[in-house]
């Protein structure tokens, strides 16, 4: 077992912030408290699609999409429209830190990280929903999380969300964040903070929204940051701030099953929901996967998906088979296509209508901004520690996603034999 180096360690994911954003913040109240004496990994590598639920099954497991399985939100049903989001740890093929503290004997805490439903955590508030995300989620969290001590501090924190409607459920988070180190104090904490991702979405990125949620989340930083103080643990434990992906700017609308259906290659039933199908597109919002039920129809789909003027008509950058999706990206699946969009393109799952592409606006989508993209195009996450075990201002310039969870293992003496990703010792004090 590897040498423990640190007491505590608190992740916190703050969705969709780059290290751009981490840059123009770092005079702001909470996040200041990173930049004075803390270690940063400046630009991170994401995963391929750049989706919140890929990302954050790698910053789990320590695992591209290609060894975590989770490289879409949503799972694929082909013969109905319902796409059912990915929540459960078990939905994961590789074991995660979860897992690997739990081995060690160490209590953790998790609080609204994606995929975590059911996992082995002994604080565990998951991210779930019944129906859709703003729809109430109490029983849901109760089902697939830690049911006494949700109940216990529902009380104290139940009346804050509105679904997931933000700011409130940032505050909802701290709340719970909050009650986690107040009633258990584990050594490990992992929790999801989202409020810059959705005004990215509906601001765009260089908004007034964007700065205002920056600015709200410091200051919950700063709260957290406080109380840690005046608990007398804040010494000894070391805080981490990582994100998942950025975002591009969209404004068009891709039906690339319009097309399919056209050419026959889905077929819906009438009346019905259903549909019969040879060849399907599964959005991930900037990218696409394409299926093909058939082998011998993959020569003619990947023809026609590379025509010239097909891919103005859909707003397709590249076509990479899987061979190449898994080479280039990491990514693998049952897929045989995955489309990366041009410019401005969102991708969508709907066959009906005849226009293969249209603006947001006319398809009735209020998005600014959006990812699932190649995670080389606009910019990056980052990665910054600070706390007793970090080495004050190390920097390193380029890191993979998968690193962090390894690095957090590092710092508890955990191990993860099953990790892609490699510590980042250059950021800690006494490197394995």
């Amino acid at each position: 077992m590897p040498k423990q180096l640190s007491h505590k360690v608190i992740v916190l994911s703050l969705d969709a912030m780059t290290f751009e954003d981490f840059s123009k913040a770092r005079d702001l109240t909470g996040f200041s408290w990173f930049w004075e004496r803390g270690a940063l990994a400046r630009h991170i590598r994401s995963v391929y699609p750049s989706l919140t639920y890929p990302c954050h099954a790698a910053m789990a497991c320590g695992c591209w999409p290609e060894e975590s399985g989770v490289f879409n939100n949503e799972l694929f049903l082909p013969e109905t429209r319902r796409r059912p989001w990915i929540f459960y740890h078990d939905q994961i093929r590789r074991p995660t830190i979860f897992h690997a503290a739990r081995a060690a004997g160490l209590r953790s805490g998790c609080i609204l990280w994606p995929c975590m439903g059911n996992a082995p955590v002994d604080y565990l508030i998951p991210e779930i929903w019944d129906g859709d995300p703003d729809s109430g989620f109490f029983e849901p969290m109760c089902r697939a999380g830690s049911a006494p001590f949700i109940r216990e501090i529902w009380p104290e924190v139940g009346s804050i969300p509105r679904g997931f409607q933000q700011p409130m459920l940032d505050e909802f988070v701290f709340a719970c964040l909050r009650r986690v180190i107040h009633m258990g104090n584990p050594p490990l904490i992992y929790a999801h903070v989202c409020q810059i991702d959705n005004a990215k979405h509906y601001g765009g990125l260089d908004s007034t929204q964007v700065w205002e949620a920056v600015k709200r989340t410091g200051r919950l930083l700063d709260g957290l940051l406080r109380e840690l103080d005046a608990l007398g643990i804040l010494e000894e434990t070391t805080v981490a701030l990582c994100s998942d992906h950025g975002q591009l700017p969209v404004d068009r609308a891709s039906y690339p099953n319009v097309l399919l259906r056209k050419r026959g290659f889905l077929t819906p039933e009438t009346g019905s929901d259903s549909l019969h199908w040879r060849a399907q597109s599964h959005s991930a919002c900037c990218s696409a996967q394409v299926y093909v039920a058939d082998p011998s129809d993959v020569p003619a789909v990947h023809a026609m998906l590379n025509d010239e003027r097909i891919r103005e008509y859909l707003g397709i950058a590249a076509v990479y088979d899987r061979s190449q999706a898994k080479k280039l990206f990491h990514l693998d699946g049952p897929f045989s296509f995955v489309l990366e969009g041009a410019p401005g393109v969102l991708f969508r799952d709907e066959w009906e209508g005849d226009s293969l592409m249209c603006s947001l606006t006319d398809a009735g989508l209020s998005y600014r901004a959006n990812h699932g993209h190649d995670p080389a195009r606009g910019q990056s996450p980052f990665f910054a520690l600070k706390g007793p075990d970090v080495r004050q201002g190390a920097l390193v310039e380029q890191a993979d996603l998968i690193d962090e969870p390894v690095t957090i293992a590092r710092l508890l003496g955990l191990s993860m034999p099953w990790a892609q990703g490699k510590p980042l010792d250059a950021l800690l004090t006494t490197p394995g």
